[in-house]
């Protein structure tokens, strides 16, 4: 017999909605000129020389620093040596525009016989201007190019990463820009707003297939930018995650800030609404997810879009209680289901009726045609509709000893089986394939 179906993609629907919640991109603007050498330090220490070292050195924006790691070297007899240079040298920090900000340092260092002198101290830093300087022309994927260039010899560079990801961000590629600012320990000023909203949009792209990435992106989100945009995802998040007292107290929080100003989108805000009546929904909160649903009307007066989440919710319900085996529940939630409004849910809810009846130990014939003819008047051409109905002129032409509802009944089930085969649905085609051999026909 038929499998119950699952509900399909509209709880999905929110979450393509908050892709239109995000706020506009972050302004990336000011040049930007990195941290140098303003003094090289000196070292007691014996080097083996020749070689060379590249140390990273995290300048803070107050000039002090910290010696972070050995990137590379081509004799490590040199180290020792090369690290005591960089924490004796004096740097300045970075900047943007007149800004000073926290940046890192790639300190090249060149032994030789009897000299010790820093390498092209302005190499690495034209290198990354460079990227700087294709991002504000907009050349994006020259940008992104040119980061994992410079990433390949410098692995890790906590710089070359965020450029990495703004270049990633501005193209709308959120995956791989979330993907590079997660490789960096501490955002810099100028992308962690950018940085913030690619996790957001991952977060809420993953909700549904990845609850715990979510959560973890939306959370990294709202450390660095407590926006309405941050809450949303992470309200979104605590939803896929089940914790549905967290995610009314984030998306309420977002909801009063995004419902406060006057350009807030009106798709936003049927996002927000539309997740919280979700959440409401599932705490049993009668009032609030009535008062949602009234919201939604107000705010779509044409559209009906709190009823997709109301009929998906009863739907959910019902597959659940006839998995269960408790028909009585199933029914009370399908009826429900088909009631909240939306055709597409309604069709499903009602062919879900037809067949926990089919599958009940004495099936009411009547009924089932009853559902099944619900459903056919919303599509008609649904086999797995037209199926139940069959199924319904088959039973009752055996209660009255009816041939002509059988004929009927087989005709039915060849139009159905017809519109499976059509569809590629293997397994319906199966089951109506057996339940003609079995009626003969």
């Amino acid at each position: 017999m038929k499998r119950l179906r699952p509900v399909a993609a509209t709880l999905a629907l929110a979450v393509i909605a908050a892709m239109g919640a995000l706020p506009a991109r972050a302004q990336y603007s000011g040049e930007f000129f990195p941290a140098k050498l303003i003094k090289q330090g000196t070292t007691t220490t014996p080097w083996a020389g020749p070689g060379l070292v590249v140390l990273q050195v995290e300048v803070f924006p107050n000039g002090t620093f910290h010696v972070v790691k050995v990137i590379r070297t081509t004799n490590k007899g040199d180290v020792a040596a090369a690290l005591e240079i960089a924490k004796t040298s004096t740097y300045a920090p970075a900047h943007r525009g007149k800004t000073p900000i926290h940046a890192y340092y790639d300190y090249t260092l060149k032994f030789g016989k009897r000299v010790v002198r820093s390498g092209d101290q302005f190499a690495v830093g034209g290198e990354l201007g460079h990227i700087d300087a294709l991002i504000h022309a907009g050349k994006y994927a020259d940008a992104k190019q040119a980061a994992g260039t410079y990433l390949l010899a410098h692995p890790g560079n906590a710089l070359a990463l965020q450029y990495l990801g703004i270049a990633d961000y501005f193209t709308s590629d959120y995956p791989s820009a979330a993907q590079a600012f997660d490789k960096v320990a501490t955002i810099g000023a100028p992308f962690k707003e950018a940085a913030a909203q690619s996790f957001a949009a991952v977060s809420v792209q993953q909700a549904g297939a990845d609850p715990d990435q979510s959560l973890l992106y939306a959370q990294k989100a709202y450390a660095l930018d407590s926006s309405p945009n941050s809450l949303y995802a992470l309200g979104v998040a605590q939803f896929g995650m089940k914790q549905y007292a967290q995610s009314i107290a984030s998306l309420e929080k977002a909801r009063g800030i995004l419902f406060a100003q006057k350009s807030t989108p009106t798709a936003t805000k049927i996002a927000v609404d539309s997740h919280l009546l979700q959440d409401y929904l599932q705490t049993g909160d009668t009032a609030n997810s009535n008062a949602m649903l009234a919201e939604l009307k107000s705010l779509d007066p044409t559209g009906n879009p709190g009823a997709q989440f109301v009929g998906a919710f009863y739907l959910q319900q019902g597959v659940a209680a006839a998995k269960a085996l408790k028909p009585v529940e199933a029914l009370a939630a399908l009826d429900k289901a088909a009631a909240a409004g939306d055709p597409t849910i309604s069709e499903a809810a009602y062919t879900q009726a037809a067949f926990v009846i089919i599958q009940s130990k004495a099936p009411d014939y009547n009924r089932v045609q009853s559902y099944a003819k619900k459903a056919l008047a919303i599509d008609p051409n649904d086999p797995e509709a037209l199926f139940a109905r069959g199924v319904g002129e088959a039973g009752i032409g055996v209660v009255y000893h009816r041939a002509d509802l059988t004929d009927a009944a087989k005709a039915t089930l060849k139009k159905a089986l017809k519109l499976a085969k059509a569809g590629n649905n293997a397994a319906l085609v199966l089951q109506i394939q057996n339940f003609l051999k079995h009626l003969g026909g």
